[in-house]
């Protein structure tokens, strides 16, 4: 017998995105740093679960997302991250961001 596994995943722009979800209440966008992945919430996603709704994405080229050639650009990390929001229809959100994923956020 077979087992497959469906990842959440979102068709933005050009690739599909990985993300997970947990909690509920207003949204919360966690965002990871260079050359990281939704790994690095995972301690942090229980807890604010407990308050928020916790969205977090691996961004285009890092953990589970498609790893189209680069070079890619922090304006189209923010367009697949917002692409990524309208796709959940969440219009607006709490963000979170390490390191890179902080200069995500701001973009």
């Amino acid at each position: 017998m077979k087992y497959y596994f469906l990842m959440p995943t979102a068709r933005v722009n050009d690739i599909e995105l990985y993300y997970e979800t947990a909690g509920e209440g207003e949204p919360l966008l966690l965002l990871h740093g260079l050359g990281s992945s939704v790994r690095d919430w995972e301690r942090q996603i229980p807890e604010m679960a407990k308050s928020y709704r916790v969205i977090a994405c691996d961004v285009r080229g890092h953990g589970r997302s498609e790893k189209p050639p680069g070079p890619y650009s922090m304006s189209q990390f923010a367009r697949d991250v917002a692409g990524l929001l309208r796709a959940l229809d969440i219009p607006s959100v709490h963000i979170c961001g390490l390191s890179i994923g902080g200069m995500i956020g701001a973009a």
